[in-house]
């Protein structure tokens, strides 16, 4: 239309040029016949023609320039105005208002360029409002995640799941189908949805799982949009007959699974015509099925782990009440052996040759280290029944010196072993159990003069500091290696060099005296350097004073 307004301008003024040309024509004529008839007559006669050929000459040329610039100030009017207001749309979306739209106006040209930006304007509006809905999606699976992954049950991980689609997505059923052998099983679900359909995953024919191990070989959903268009035709005559009884129009199904291991499926349904599957949608439920499967896998490993636990546990409780029984029915023929031994060598049925007596004195001194052994085992038994019970009441720890330092002496005597005692004269008064801690002295004092070769010797101090009550058992004998150090607590552990040796013991020792300082909110600690001795402390703290004593330093 502009180029029309243009051409019909360009005509104006030849038009105009046209009719200037006749009557300058005309006046040429009129000056013809002056000459004729006689050049003052003519001329005379021939001036008012010429007046009246030059005014219509400037009114047709005036005419002829006022039309086009007339037309071209209208045509570019026309052209800007709609221009103007795209622009202005353009930029109103720069600056942030996605509400703003061109009106269509002016050549059809500018027409379509109105209509081309609206419709711009509109998908962008569309892809904006996708990302938004992605981004809220996902951060709401992010959060569904984090409580998913907060169970190791199976059930509660599928409750958390469904319970996270319903509250973010708009569905009209959800089931989470798990795969048992070649089957379907429902898992969790929303019955209540589909009034007296409480099973549908259990209807499923034989052939769903391969189905849906097809799917989730591809890593993908299998989404359709309209259950009553062609694509529905793929889905097996059996589920899609489930599918149409409860009226379904659209349906998403995502497996899940650990590996290649296909553990199960999330289906959505939907009911309402035209209500399909979103991109962001789709990508949720994508998300929410791994985090299933996942959660799925961590539970079955921690379910294993349970049940193993369990059976060891069981094992562990057999071991500890056949080693108490064990213990318990070797204790009373020992106890016996070892009356016998001391009734004869005590000359109590008659006078025993000397060779007899070095027999019963070895007889005797196996008979104690195997009822030490044994009392070991049943106080280890104890330990693990829990039934090693300490009761504390207000004890002098000096008090129980004097005791063990006679059982050991002789032995330290029969080794050649220096022994030494150093108490203070005032008491050491704690909250303690005499049994548990008269035991922690002697196998500490044992296990100091057992592994002392003779010329050796062995310290016994008793001794307070600060607010605790230190009891310290030092020898020179063959020290712990130091990459043995770190097991020394633990049951039935013998440092290596002490099994090179071939020195008897049971390793058990220790791990009681640790249980028994424990029992009674101490401390342990153990010092030893191999081939220069070991040095054991044990701190308790003192009458009055409640949780783990201080750490305070030995006395100078």
């Amino acid at each position: 239309m502009f180029y029309a307004w243009a051409g019909l301008a360009v005509q104006s003024v030849l038009t105009a040029g046209v009719i200037a040309f006749v009557l300058s024509g005309a006046a040429s004529q009129h000056s013809a016949i002056a000459d004729v008839h006689g050049r003052a007559e003519a001329v005379q006669a021939a001036r008012p023609f010429l007046g009246v050929g030059l005014g219509w000459t400037s009114a047709v040329l005036a005419f002829g320039f006022m039309v086009p610039v007339i037309a071209v100030a209208a045509g570019l009017r026309w052209v800007s105005t709609p221009l103007h207001a795209i622009t202005t749309a353009v930029r109103s979306r720069t600056l942030g208002d996605n509400e703003a739209r061109a009106v269509p106006g002016g050549p059809a040209d500018i027409r379509d360029l109105a209509t081309s930006l609206n419709r711009l304007a509109d998908e962008s509006d569309r892809v904006r409002a996708g990302e938004l809905e992605r981004a809220r999606l996902l951060a709401d699976v992010r959060q569904a995640s984090v409580r998913i992954h907060g169970h190791l049950r199976a059930d509660a991980i599928i409750s958390e799941a469904v319970t996270a689609i319903h509250e973010h997505l708009t569905v009209d059923f959800v089931w989470v189908g798990i795969v048992t052998g070649e089957r379907l099983t429902l898992a969790e679900g929303d019955p209540d949805a589909w009034g007296e359909v409480a099973d549908i995953v259990g209807y499923f024919p034989p052939d769903s799982v391969g189905w849906i191990r097809d799917v989730y070989r591809h890593h993908s959903s299998y989404r359709v949009q309209d259950l009553r268009a062609a694509q529905a035709e793929e889905i097996p005559a059996g589920i899609k007959k489930i599918l149409d009884s409860q009226g379904a129009t659209s349906l998403l199904l995502t497996p899940f699974g650990a590996g290649q291991e296909l553990l199960g499926c999330v289906t959505l349904l939907r009911t309402g015509i035209g209500r399909g599957w979103t991109q962001p949608e789709i990508e949720a439920v994508e998300s929410l099925a791994g985090d299933i499967g996942r959660g799925l896998e961590h539970a079955r490993l921690y379910e294993g782990e349970q049940r193993l636990v369990a059976e060891l546990k069981s094992l562990d409780r057999a071991k500890a009440s056949f080693l108490a029984s064990a213990s318990h029915d070797l204790r009373t023929p020992l106890t016996s052996i070892i009356g016998y031994v001391e009734l004869l060598s005590d000359d109590e049925v008659g006078p025993v040759p000397p060779d007899q007596v070095r027999m019963l004195a070895g007889v005797e001194r196996n008979a104690r280290r195997l009822q030490t052994m044994i009392e070991d085992m049943l106080t280890t038994s104890k330990i693990e029944l829990g039934a090693f019970t300490t009761r504390l009441r207000p004890l002098d720890l000096v008090s129980l010196v004097p005791t063990a330092a006679d059982v050991i002496r002789p032995s330290a005597a029969k080794g050649g072993l220096e022994f030494e005692v150093s108490c203070p004269e005032h008491e050491v008064m704690v909250d303690g159990d005499p049994e548990q801690l008269d035991r922690l002295l002697l196998n500490l004092l044992s296990n100091a003069v057992k592994y002392t070769p003779r010329g050796g010797r062995v310290t016994l101090t008793v001794d307070s500091a600060g607010s605790s009550a230190l009891l310290t058992v030092a020898d020179t004998g063959i020290g712990i290696p130091e990459k043995d150090q770190g097991s020394l607590s633990t049951r039935f552990f013998r440092a290596s060099n002490a099994v090179e040796a071939a020195i008897p013991g049971s390793g058990l020792g220790l791990s009681i005296v640790r249980t028994i300082v424990a029992n009674h909110y101490g401390d342990l600690s153990v010092e030893s350097v191999q081939d220069r001795g070991t040095k054991v402390t044990v701190r308790i703290p003192l009458q009055g004073v409640h949780g783990p004593p201080e750490p305070d330093g030995d006395p100078a």
